[in-house]
């Protein structure tokens, strides 16, 4: 295989474990009550991505240099409870995200409902106040009286005396004037209401659509149920974390492929190539002194038979 190509399988391996790893440390932040409990939780998933990229590999290379079973053995065990680890971050990961979304739009759903209600209620208010002056002319009216001489003397109209019916055409200005006023607040209000519904939409989830596109391609029906959707949801956060998690194995690939292949002809490289030449019992012959000359290292391993 071409070096080339083995370089950048591992350099394509580095960069998925790196990706990996963040989204593992993002769920890790999220963990956090603190700043430091955030970097601890963030720093240590992270290190579990690392641990899946290359825990198999650290074991593939032990087990070639035949070193103690245990240490190949610890390296087989780390990996798997890091893959534990890296699984669990990237479900709780994909779940809150996919979570966010939904509850995103069901909150802005529930807005724009509430305005449109709101709104309803308030023109049916207004359409029950009839129609009249303005508070401001009323009001002009009002100090008008007020200015009269006969306004003092009865108190404000406390004790009216001689002057009923001028007491009673300020009583009635004071009821029109608060309908006035109710009648312009609703009016304003129903402004404001009529804006915040044209600048407001119901909330659309993407994933609530997928989901559901999906769900209805898995169950083959047009209308899949809640528990239908709900399941596949739990499957594609599922598949999403196992796809993260086994990015990490391309390093175990790159790393066992190096030195496979590459030799002038373009086959694939053998012991002899590499310069380990076994007899029939398995023994390794020691090299030959001309290491372009591989006919004098089987010459050797014949002799050593």
């Amino acid at each position: 295989m071409n070096p080339s190509h083995i370089r950048a399988a591992k350099v394509c391996g580095f960069l998925a474990t790196a990706l990996t790893a963040l989204v593992t440390a993002r769920f890790g932040w999220m963990q956090g009550e603190d700043t430091i409990t955030c970097i601890v939780y963030a720093g240590g998933l992270a290190l579990a991505s690392f641990l899946v990229g290359y825990g198999l590999v650290f074991a593939y290379a032990s087990y070639k240099a035949k070193l103690p079973f245990a240490i190949t053995a610890s390296c087989v065990f780390i990996f798997m409870i890091s893959v534990a680890v890296e699984v669990l971050s990237h479900i709780g990961s994909a779940a809150s995200a996919r979570s966010h979304d939904i509850e995103q739009a069901t909150q802005q759903t529930t807005t724009y409902t509430d305005t449109r209600a709101e709104l309803d209620r308030a023109r049916a208010d207004l359409a029950a106040i009839p129609n009249g002056r303005v508070p401001a002319t009323i009001s002009a009216e009002m100090a008008t009286l007020e200015s009269r001489p006969w306004f003092s003397q009865t108190a404000s109209c406390a004790n009216p005396g001689s002057y009923a019916n001028s007491c009673r055409r300020y009583q009635s200005l004071k009821g029109e004037l608060a309908t006035a006023q109710q009648r312009a607040a609703l009016s304003a209000k129903v402004e404001k209401l009529a804006n915040t519904s044209a600048t407001t939409t119901a909330g659309h989830s993407v994933v609530a659509s997928q989901t559901k596109a999906i769900a209805a391609y898995a169950n083959w029906t047009i209308k899949p149920t809640q528990d239908d959707q709900t399941k596949t949801n739990m499957a594609i956060t599922l598949l999403l974390a196992c796809y993260f998690v086994s990015m990490g194995l391309l390093n175990l690939v790159a790393h066992a492929l190096d030195g496979v292949g590459g030799n002038p002809t373009g086959g694939q490289r053998t012991d002899i190539d590499r310069g380990n030449v076994f007899d029939f019992r398995g023994t390794q012959a020691p090299p030959a002194n001309d290491d372009t000359s591989w006919a004098k290292a089987i010459l050797n391993a014949t002799k050593a038979a």
